[in-house]
């Protein structure tokens, strides 16, 4: 299994910018895509990734599909819904599609941060033993005693 990414599915490229500050140490697992296609190539490629998305009135129904969709592809991928201001009464039918997070501005890039360092902390390392993915899969697993 590939490492997890952050892919951001964005038209402008600010989201990008404010998760790459927000994230510091960790942007070499950062991508982009212009697209929702290239965003489910990447998810392909990593899927086990969490994905933030752009979402506007033009391309909501597309998103809700395309969420739905990479869920039941893909069950350990996560989405997190970058909105429009005019969307944010979309909430609830984003959050049924399978949304973890709605973001409605930059400013809360810290906190969809913290939810990403989650997301790639409970993805168990590639090719481990079955016994060792199982123990760092734990939410105590630093402190679990590692077989002899």
């Amino acid at each position: 299994m590939s490492q997890p990414r952050l892919i951001i599915c964005e038209k402008s490229g600010r989201w990008a910018v404010a998760m790459r500050r927000a994230l510091a140490d960790r942007t070499e697992r950062i991508v982009e895509a212009r697209s929702l296609r290239g965003c489910s190539r990447l998810v392909n490629l990593h899927p086990a990734s969490i994905v933030a998305i752009e979402v506007a009135a033009a391309n909501l129904d597309v998103v809700l599909t395309a969420v739905a969709h990479w869920r039941q592809r893909w069950p350990r991928c996560r989405v997190m819904a970058v909105v429009e201001p005019e969307l944010v009464a979309a909430e609830v039918l984003l959050r049924e599609a399978g949304v973890v997070a709605v973001l409605r501005a930059t400013r809360e890039a810290p906190a969809a941060a913290r939810l990403v360092e989650r997301h790639f902390a409970a993805v168990p390392a590639a090719d481990l033993p079955l016994e060792q993915a199982i123990l760092s899969s734990l939410p105590w697993a630093k402190w679990a005693a590692q077989p002899a």
